[in-house]
């Protein structure tokens, strides 16, 4: 029997919180607030969201690594994630809207436990700005790596496939995902209470490898 497999997001679900946002609010005025908020509503999709938010960006690539690695501790239970797919109890993917530069600095040696990986890319410039490359054939009118995308990629009739998320770019999951966890108080927990979409609330994600390796029905409330 195939191991089940974890597509996880990584800013706010795998981290304790979004890396991308707090390198915005160390290096950015305000005003990228305003562009994230137009996104949270709707207005504008994600990709042209983060173009505006980080055109606003001055720090050299040195100081992005820096302040990612003082913000961006794993979330309790990551690391038994990890243990599980090196053990080959769990195969894990990584879906991230964000960015190479800081995912690869904050997982280090991780990466090489991930079946596959998907987010974008992001280039420091001299002067202190940066360049974004999105990824490619994963795009929707909303994000720039939809994970419902990476989930339908990975969707197997003989394996058990699970998604795991906290943010409005996880939303496009809920709708696919044939088993579905989101960080408790988070845009994706609020958005299927609203819409009545069965999910299992976290707030770390030690309960996620227990229910994983069980039997228990989606929906289980496992706070914890």
């Amino acid at each position: 029997m195939l191991p089940p497999l974890l597509i996880c997001d990584f800013d706010g679900t795998l981290t304790e919180m979004d890396v991308g946002d707090a390198l915005c609010d160390r290096f950015a005025p305000p005003a990228w607030r305003d562009v994230d908020d137009a996104f949270l509503r709707g207005e504008m999709s994600l990709p042209d969201a983060q173009r505006q938010m980080w055109s606003m960006v001055r720090a050299s690539r040195q100081e992005l690594l820096a302040h990612a690695r003082q913000v961006g501790a794993l979330r309790p239970g990551a690391e038994a994630l990890f243990e599980a797919a090196a053990a080959g109890e769990l195969e894990l993917v990584v879906a991230s809207g964000g960015f190479d530069l800081y995912i690869d600095a904050l997982l280090g040696e991780r990466t090489s436990l991930l079946r596959a990986r998907y987010h974008n890319r992001l280039i420091s410039r001299d002067g202190g700005g940066v360049e974004l490359e999105f990824a490619e054939g994963l795009a929707c009118h909303r994000c720039a790596v939809c994970k419902a995308e990476v989930v339908r990629r990975h969707l197997d009739p003989g394996r058990r496939v699970a998604f795991c998320g906290d943010g409005a770019s996880d939303q496009c999951a809920a709708a696919i995902a044939p088993e579905l966890f989101a960080i408790q108080g988070g845009d994706l927990a609020h958005h299927c209470t609203i819409h009545q979409i069965p999910f299992t609330p976290l707030t770390t994600l030690h309960p996620l490898l227990t229910q994983l390796r069980g039997t228990q029905l989606r929906g289980t409330d496992l706070r914890s």
